[in-house]
């Protein structure tokens, strides 16, 4: 559990703690992630799960690299509802990686979805501090693993019945040999707490100071594209020295590496794949102060598809119609104001005039799109091409999921 709501103040100098999880020999099998908003802090300070997660996961796997944080051992990673719905956030490496679900994550029939998504997908899931109620008991058909935090008390009854169906227990906050002899007693087979080790701060070397908003953008609309262009991606990635270290970092880790090394940025995204690189990009925006949310990138994208196909029937460009219906939404999905992003964003005259002044063809193509958004109704923008344009968007976020 990442720990209480509460304001922070963005230094850039977070990290993450592991905690050791051990099976019942008292051998060392799995680590805990969890979040710091310093060096010094001993426990988390989480003012938004989504951002706290994406953080850890950013220095646990792109800084650090879990080759050299936990080898070969499961890492547990908290994750709310909001995570779990997140589309871009799908591509952790599944055969080491536990999905932690929070103990206060609303169930609902989309979370069922994409937690069966995990499922299929590979991904071992675990739900943290439990306490069986109507609300969550259709979980417990997904779940590998099931949590108790034992400070709280231990419900025999539930646990014996958890036990002879199967499941996975692990107790957490064991403070004491005596209670870690209790819990082993009762069936639990893995066991977290203060008994065995507290929580270990990793320190990282890694500088955060080059994240550039503008170039994130640009590549977030080269891999939502419908032609994605490798030696963009490459000129985009190689601008952002934190990206592109983390790129190289996961390209040659144990888990995705090769017989050989690799030295080329191609050669890594080729190793990476899309979906993955989709993932570390989404992370590292997560991980700064402006959370995408799901519901905002799917209208950016309609908008963006839209733009697309009403630029091939107008005769414009249809990868200028697609950045300009995509970046005229950005201030919504990040957050920030349209003219600061403006001014470090290297884009097209065309494109520009645009997105500010709805001028030229592609901004006259722009103000008829957000205008059949609006409701209005136009010969120019049948309302075909619009629902063809939301299915395409949903399409693509449903893709990402499963």
């Amino acid at each position: 559990m990442q720990g209480s709501a509460q304001e922070e103040t963005s230094t850039g100098h977070y990290t993450i703690a592991i905690q050791p999880i051990v099976n019942a020999q008292l051998h060392h099998v799995a680590d805990e992630l969890l979040y710091r908003g310093d060096f010094s802090a001993g426990t988390a300070a989480v003012f938004d799960d989504v951002q706290a997660t994406a953080r850890a996961c950013a220095v646990a796997i792109y800084e650090i690299g879990l080759d050299k944080l936990c080898g070969q051992r499961k890492l547990f990673i908290n994750a709310s509802g909001e995570w779990l719905l997140n589309p871009d956030l799908d591509g952790l490496p599944k055969e080491q990686i536990v999905v932690e679900v929070l103990e206060d994550t609303a169930v609902s029939d989309a979370l069922l979805t994409a937690l069966r998504q995990l499922k299929t997908q590979g991904y071992t899931l675990a739900l943290d501090d439990f306490e069986l109620t109507d609300a969550n008991r259709s979980l417990l058909a997904l779940a590998d693993i099931i949590k108790f935090d034992i400070s709280t008390g231990l419900p025999k009854a539930l646990i014996q019945r958890l036990y002879q169906d199967g499941y996975t227990l692990l107790a957490e906050r064991v403070e004491t040999y005596e209670e870690f002899e209790q819990c082993k007693a009762l069936g639990f087979s893995l066991f977290q707490g203060y008994f065995y080790q507290r929580p270990q701060v990793q320190t990282t070397k890694t500088q955060r100071h080059s994240t550039s908003r503008a170039n994130q953008m640009q590549l977030l609309a080269q891999l939502y594209s419908d032609k994605v262009r490798l030696p963009a991606l490459s000129t985009l990635i190689a601008r952002d020295p934190y990206l592109l270290n983390a790129v190289f970092k996961r390209a040659n880790s144990a888990g995705k590496a090769s017989q050989r090394p690799a030295y080329k940025l191609m050669d890594c995204i080729h190793i990476i794949g899309l979906k993955e690189l989709r993932t570390l990009v989404s992370i590292v925006m997560l991980a700064g102060n402006n959370p995408a949310s799901k519901i905002n990138l799917t209208s950016g994208l309609t908008r963006a598809f839209a733009c697309e196909a009403l630029a091939e029937q107008r005769g414009l460009d249809e990868e200028e119609g697609f950045i300009a219906g995509l970046f005229s939404h950005m201030p919504v999905i990040l957050g920030i104001d349209l003219d600061a992003m403006l001014q470090e964003l290297p884009l097209s005259q065309t494109i520009h005039q645009a997105l500010t002044l709805r001028q030229g063809r592609l901004g006259r193509l722009l103000t008829d799109i957000e205008a059949s958004e609006q409701g209005s109704t136009s010969s120019d923008v049948p309302a075909e091409l619009m629902l063809q344009a939301a299915a395409e968007a949903r399409a693509l976020m449903d893709t990402h999921i499963s």
